[in-house]
């Protein structure tokens, strides 16, 4: 499966179907096998591609820093590298938070973003800080569909409420499940993500 160069880092991803692109995110430091059970569904539809981030996964090289700011450039860089026009973009948790922080810094570059097990409160503390970006929701007009899990005791409904509330097309799924709801709750992940994109895209 391939690479691509991007900020020095050779970042691995793969890629399934064909049409509009959908660039997904991985959360914490795993990899693209976070996101498996939407490909089946998903690529029947759009061009679908996982990426591992920076120094995650088949990604290398293994020791580099990493920080919010570096994640959304790396990510810039890889739609252009994979020329990309204007992707659906999906993130799992820090994946979730890295969209927000994207939307924020590179809105014409998203045309419908899926923000799933995230919060926009910020992380303080942690391998990787995250500032808090309420204030600044409403900045972001990007149709985006968040999900939450009923019992994500990492980041709890009311988290996604307070994304979606902020969203000027922002729109609320909770689902029945814990933090990694689109491996909990597959075939009602995958419905509501692609109901949502059928209305926006």
């Amino acid at each position: 499966m391939p690479h691509v160069t991007v900020n020095d880092q050779q970042i691995f991803y793969d890629e399934a179907g064909a049409g509009v692109p959908m660039l997904l995110a991985h959360g914490g430091f795993s990899d693209i096998s976070e996101w498996a059970p939407q490909v089946e569904a998903f690529s029947p539809h759009y061009r679908v591609i996982r990426y591992d981030r920076r120094g995650c996964g088949e990604s290398t090289p293994k020791d580099v820093p990493h920080t919010a700011e570096l994640w959304v450039e790396d990510q810039r860089a890889l739609i252009q590298a994979l020329d990309l026009d204007r992707p659906i973009i999906g993130g799992v948790s820090y994946g979730g938070m890295l969209l927000i922080e994207f939307l924020l810094k590179y809105p014409a570059l998203c045309r419908a973003a899926i923000i799933v097990s995230a919060t926009a409160r910020g992380r303080n503390q942690g391998p990787v800080l995250f500032p808090d970006r309420r204030s600044e929701l409403n900045g972001i007009t990007t149709p985006s569909l968040v999900v939450q899990a009923s019992r994500d005791h990492v980041f709890p409904p009311d988290h996604g409420e307070a994304i979606a509330s902020g969203l000027p097309n922002g729109r609320l799924v909770v689902l029945d499940g814990g933090h990694t709801i689109n491996n909990e709750q597959v075939e009602q992940f995958n419905e509501a993500v692609l109901s949502f994109l059928t209305e926006v895209v």
